[in-house]
């Protein structure tokens, strides 16, 4: 069981800047990109005033990821046209897609300054607060929204993550059976009431909610993922297997079920298997100290002390 403090018990997140949504690089359209681009730099040439023409630069540029540009023209556009709360928004998606997420936070609250009923720009926000881990901030903006549409179940059960991640789970508990009260199909409310029973040590009731889960949705892969963690930290780690197996039956790349079968065939001693997970893992999100430690360890069980030492210096590394 030594391995287990490493599990994954994540739920989902929502959703940042639904309006641009979050479209794989498609370089194809690269040379459209830049012929849009050229269009824009005739239109500043011929009026260096022209507002909409920095605007439009600075969206090609953007999706060109050359994020650097598209701010100097966004800037420029803010210069002629100070006073357009969307701008800051669109301000806010560059910043958030360069890291920058301080930044972000600073353009969209101005976005909302500038209107204090930008309900999209209020969503956003509370987003970017979720992945600064504010979530005092985060429950606040919630809130707002909820007030306006009390019908939105999927904000009202983002206000259940903000609890869950604060681990107030009696106060998510609360929140996620609202969210049932009023959808008794809501795979998710199921899923994540599970994942609070489960915290505070009832394995009954979480079973029995993510179950439910799974009868509304037997493709679910987060329900299998989670009650294999149920089942991880009963010591079942053969049923553990199945469920991670069908959960990544249906999400081959999903973060959660690689590193908790890494963690199940570490127990099974299958540590070839466990190896496999753990590379494509460390492949698919960026490498914590605690993830190289653990692959450290099963290049130790399978004698490649060389590899070892090297995870363990990147892992010291990273915790500088």
């Amino acid at each position: 069981m030594k391995f287990l403090n490493t599990l994954f018990f994540v739920f989902l997140s929502f959703v940042l800047f639904s309006q641009f949504g979050e479209a794989k690089i498609d370089t194809s359209k690269y040379a459209s990109y830049r012929l849009s681009i050229r269009i824009a730099n005739n239109r500043i040439a011929a009026d260096e005033r022209n507002a909409e023409a920095y605007l439009q630069r600075g969206y090609y540029r953007n999706l060109l990821l050359d994020y650097e540009g598209a701010l100097q023209d966004i800037d420029k556009y803010i210069s002629l046209k100070p006073n357009e709360a969307s701008v800051y928004k669109s301000r806010a998606k560059v910043n958030f897609e360069k890291g920058d997420l301080q930044q972000a936070v600073k353009d969209i609250s101005k976005a909302i300054e500038l209107d204090p009923n930008f309900y999209d720009a209020i969503r956003d926000r509370s987003t970017i607060y979720y992945q600064l881990k504010d979530y005092k901030s985060c429950k606040k903006d919630l809130q707002r929204l909820i007030e306006k549409n009390p019908a939105d179940l999927s904000t009202v059960i983002s206000l259940g993550y903000c609890e869950t991640k604060e681990k107030n789970y009696p106060e998510a508990i609360r929140i996620f059976e609202g969210v049932i009260a009023k959808d008794s199909l809501h795979k998710e409310a199921y899923t994540n009431l599970g994942f609070c029973h489960f915290s505070l040590g009832d394995h009954t009731k979480a079973l029995k909610y993510i179950n439910k889960a799974l009868q509304i949705d037997p493709r679910y892969p987060e329900a299998y993922d989670k009650r294999a963690q149920i089942r991880m930290k009963d010591g079942d780690y053969k049923s553990a297997l199945e469920d991670l197996n069908k959960a990544l039956s249906y999400n081959p790349f999903m973060p959660a079920s690689l590193n908790n079968r890494a963690l199940v065939f570490i127990e099974l001693n299958r540590h070839t298997d466990a190896l496999g997970d753990l590379n494509l893992l460390l492949d698919l999100i960026e490498p914590t100290a605690e993830l190289l430690r653990t692959r450290a360890k099963v290049w130790g069980k399978l004698g490649n002390n060389e590899l070892m030492e090297r995870d363990l210096k990147f892992a010291a590394e990273i915790e500088k």
